[in-house]
C-alpha cells in the first residue's frame, strides 16, 4: 500500500513539471527591461523687460501724431536732455523703435517739427501718441467768429499764404488791428485757422491767422467782445523748471485737463506736491495756468493756475529751503 501512493505521487510530480517547463520558457524569452539614467536639459526661457507694456503698432516710416506738452529727447529715457519740446500736439515720422527703457516707457524716435529724437508713447491709461494723422479734434473749440464779420487781434499775428506754420508769412498784423473774416475755422497742426483780410501799412493783405495758442491764451476775438479777465505778470517760471505747491489758505488746489476752471479735473494737489514746468502760462480767468508733470507721478499731467498777488499758491523748487 505506501508503495502505491509514492508511486501516484511520483506520477503527479512528473506530470507538473511537464505542464510548468513551457510556461518557464516563456517567461524567460521576455527581454529585461534598464530604465535610461535621468538626463535634465536646461531649456532657455524669454527674458521679459521689466515696466513695459506691448507698444503701439507702429514701424519705422510709419505716421504717427504726439499730443501737446511733451519732450523729445536724446536718448530713449526721462534722464537724458531734451532738445525739443512739442507745445502743440503735431504729426511725426516714426525712425527708429521702440526702445524699453527698462522702467515705464516704449520710446520712439521721431522725425517732426524742430530736432528729432526720442518721445514716451505713454502707456494704456494715458498715451502720448497715436497712430496716423493729426485729429482735427485735438485743435479744441475755435473762437465764436462770423464769416463776413470783423474781428480784433489780440496780439501780433503773422498773416501766412496757407493754413499752416509752414505757410509763407505775408505779413505782421499788429495788435488791436481789426480784419474781415472771409473763412474758417479750418484744423491745422493743433491751430484753428481763420482766412481774414487786413490792411497794414495801407496794403490790403488776404492770408491765414490762427485764431489761439493751443489749449491757452487767444489771439482773436469778434468785434466788441467783452475784454476777458486781465492777469497780473505770471511767476518768474519757465519750461523745464521745477516748483512746488505752497498754500497758506488751506485748501488744496485743483489741477485741470485744460487751462480753465471749466476743464476736468484730473487730481487734487496737497501742499509740497512738487511738480515740472512743461507747458504755459496761459491767461485764462484772471489767473496764469501752468502746465505741469508731477515729479513723483510722470505720467499725471495737466493745467494748474498760479494764484495770484493776493496770495500765490505755487512757488519754485528751492531745495536748500524746501526739499520737497
Amino acid at each position: 500500500m505506501p508503495n502505491r501512493i509514492l508511486l501516484v505521487l511520483l506520477v503527479v510530480l512528473l506530470l507538473l513539471g511537464a505542464l510548468m517547463t513551457p510556461f518557464a520558457a516563456a517567461q524567460q524569452t521576455f527581454p529585461t527591461f534598464t530604465p535610461p539614467p535621468f538626463i535634465w536639459t536646461a531649456v532657455p526661457q524669454p527674458t521679459a523687460v521689466s515696466g513695459c507694456v506691448a507698444p503701439l503698432p507702429l514701424v519705422v516710416g510709419a505716421t504717427a501724431y504726439v499730443s501737446g506738452g511733451l519732450f523729445v529727447r536724446t536718448l530713449p529715457n526721462l534722464s537724458s536732455p531734451y532738445v525739443e519740446y512739442y507745445e502743440a500736439a503735431v504729426t511725426v515720422t516714426i525712425t527708429d523703435g521702440p526702445v524699453c527703457d527698462g522702467s515705464r516707457y516704449n520710446w520712439w524716435k521721431v522725425s517732426g517739427p524742430g530736432n528729432d529724437g526720442w518721445v514716451a508713447e505713454g502707456r494704456p491709461d494715458n498715451y502720448f501718441m497715436s497712430v496716423g494723422e493729426l485729429p482735427g479734434e485735438l485743435c479744441g473749440t475755435a473762437a465764436g467768429l462770423t464769416i463776413g464779420a470783423r474781428a480784433e487781434l489780440l496780439r501780433d499775428l503773422r498773416v501766412r499764404d496757407a493754413a499752416s506754420t509752414a505757410g509763407l508769412v505775408l505779413t505782421v498784423a499788429p495788435t488791436g488791428a481789426l480784419v474781415d473774416v472771409l473763412e474758417g475755422p479750418r484744423c491745422g497742426e493743433g491751430y484753428n485757422w481763420w482766412r481774414v483780410r487786413v490792411v497794414v501799412v495801407d496794403v490790403v493783405y488776404t492770408g491765414w491767422v490762427a485764431d489761439a495758442q493751443p489749449d491757452g491764451n487767444r489771439w482773436l476775438r469778434a468785434e466788441g467782445e467783452a475784454d476777458a479777465p486781465v492777469c497780473a505778470p505770471p511767476l518768474n517760471l519757465a519750461v523745464g523748471s521745477r516748483a512746488y505747491v505752497d498754500y497758506a489758505d488751506r485748501i488744496p488746489k485743483n489741477m485741470r485737463a485744460l487751462p480753465t476752471d471749466e476743464g476736468e479735473l484730473v487730481a487734487t494737489l496737497l501742499d509740497g506736491i512738487g511738480f515740472e514746468i512743461i507747458g504755459g502760462p496761459v491767461c485764462a480767468e484772471g489767473y496764469n495756468w501752468w502746465q505741469i508733470r508731477i515729479l513723483s507721478r510722470p505720467d499725471v499731467t495737466g493745467w494748474l493756475a498760479e494764484g495770484g498777488p493776493q496770495g500765490y499758491w505755487i512757488a519754485p523748487l528751492r531745495t536748500e529751503d524746501r526739499p520737497v
